[in-house]
């Protein structure tokens, strides 16, 4: 009984965040990756030496290892 109740705690918590992200027009789900435009540009930046991994994925707001994909082309290798 207390353990369903803790539940339905827990249940009723992930509902208001949920509730509250999107009031606050927070995308839920997989976050899109960046369009075709950007990839060639990233690419392209990279191979001209302009920018390092670390300061394109600042600049995106994307994490390192999606950088690396994009100019490698494939997945990042598994852990």
């Amino acid at each position: 009984m207390v353990a369903e109740f803790e539940a339905n705690l827990g249940h009723m918590r992930a509902r208001e965040g949920m509730a509250l992200a999107k009031k606050n027009g927070k995308p839920k789900g997989k976050q899109p990756k960046p369009p075709e435009p950007a990839r060639r540009s990233i690419r392209r930046r990279y191979a001209e030496g302009e920018v390092s991994l670390a300061d394109l994925a600042t600049e995106c707001s994307v994490g390192c290892s999606t950088i690396h994909r994009i100019i490698h082309g494939g997945a990042a290798t598994p852990r």
